[in-house]
């Protein structure tokens, strides 16, 4: 049997300049109000001109509500203090994942990503072992569900 999981959007698809955030939304760990168990992010952004054009900012946050000045910095997930961010791509996409265990975290969490150049941005979050299978498409967060 399959985990329950259910896909949400992190970062909606955007051209993000030198140095601005990409903008985030919350990603609620307790949909339908049952708990995640984990969290697997996956953050794209397109190729670099150079290979120092690392994101300044690559980190994730949590708060306990949605509200922008809530969240704050989860420890472990902060690139440049817990990781080391590694060199830019520069002919391919920049890919990056966080895995989180949700216990012992707060029901939202936030990805926050800065570009040194400008690039494309996005990230999606994959909330897993939510106690049982989705079984229409607004409950796996997405406009269709096909299953097998």
């Amino acid at each position: 049997m399959q985990p329950a999981s259910r896909l949400a959007l992190a970062i909606a698809s955007a051209s993000v300049t030198n140095g601005a955030t990409a903008s985030a939304l919350a990603i609620d760990t307790s949909p339908d109000g049952v708990r995640a168990a984990f969290v697997s992010i996956d953050v794209v952004m397109s190729a670099a001109d150079v290979v120092s054009n690392k994101p300044s900012v690559l980190k994730l946050q949590h708060s306990d509500t949605t509200n922008a000045t809530d969240f704050v910095d989860l420890a472990g997930f902060v690139g440049g203090t817990d990781f080391t961010i590694p060199n830019a791509d520069t002919a391919n996409p920049n890919l990056y994942k966080f895995d989180v265990n949700l216990q012992a975290r707060k029901r939202y969490l936030r990805v926050q990503v800065s570009p040194r150049t400008t690039q494309t941005i996005f990230a999606v979050a994959n909330l897993h072992e939510l106690g049982q299978m989705p079984n229409t498409a607004a409950k796996a967060g997405v406009l269709a569900l096909i299953q097998g």
